[in-house]
């Protein structure tokens, strides 16, 4: 009986086929959001991919994308519906892709109760994601503005300091929480400024600080002052 020789090229090439085909279908399913990556300038473009991706795609990812949409138009009851269903999905399927959606799905969360002015809510599911996923300059950001708006000061600025350290953030995600601290203190002029200055950087579209969220902020402050 022959038996069929493996060379170590053979045995490299059938790796590198196994590797590359794990990797397509880990990333299929977030195939929509890599193509709003190309339009993250283009809100309307976003939305309309992220409701295609709704329509067409089988992944509980299409549950994700829909509540970004919904964020991005600032239904976030809405937004929040689909995010309770798309938990309640993931927790059913193991691996690393369903880890990820999880952790996704909770960041939009945490957002919206944010949004919504449940600041100690979103506070605690951000602190939860930041202990696993502590290289991620927007949820330490959310955690600063989290403790602005409750009071907390020195936490707030603590967690600015650990933001700015690690040198990830971009001037549109620092600019609002250093005007949370202002309001904070009672400097509503100075947050209002800053907020301005966020406005004009946050050229990019995504759930963080979303511009209709600056705006409504920017009023609030000024009519304070």
């Amino acid at each position: 009986m022959h038996y069929i020789q493996l060379s170590p090229l053979s045995i490299m090439v059938g790796f590198a086929a196994v590797l590359v085909t794990a990797f397509i279908r880990f990333h299929y399913a977030f195939r929509y959001q890599y193509l709003c990556l190309l339009f993250k300038r283009k809100p309307s473009i976003i939305k309309k991919l992220l409701e295609r991706s709704y329509q067409k795609n089988r992944s509980v990812v299409r549950l994700l994308d829909k509540s970004t949409k919904e964020i991005l138009e600032g239904e976030y009851d809405q937004a929040e519906k689909f995010i309770i269903e798309g938990i309640q999905l993931a927790r059913e399927r193991k691996g690393l892709q369903s880890q990820l959606i999880r952790t996704i799905f909770y960041r939009n969360l945490s957002w919206i109760l944010y949004y919504k002015g449940h600041y100690k809510e979103s506070l605690q599911i951000a602190i939860s994601l930041y202990e696993k996923t502590s290289a991620t300059p927007g949820i330490l950001a959310l955690i600063s503005c989290n403790f602005a708006r409750l009071g907390d000061i020195q936490r707030a600025v603590e967690a600015l300091a650990q933001l700015t350290q690690m040198g990830k953030a971009h001037s549109s995600i620092l600019l609002p929480c250093k005007a949370e601290i202002e309001a904070a203190k009672g400097n509503w002029d100075q947050a209002v400024n800053l907020l301005a200055q966020a406005q004009k950087m946050n050229t990019k579209i995504s759930v963080q600080f979303i511009m209709s969220e600056l705006e409504k902020r920017i009023t609030q402050l000024k009519k304070a002052v």
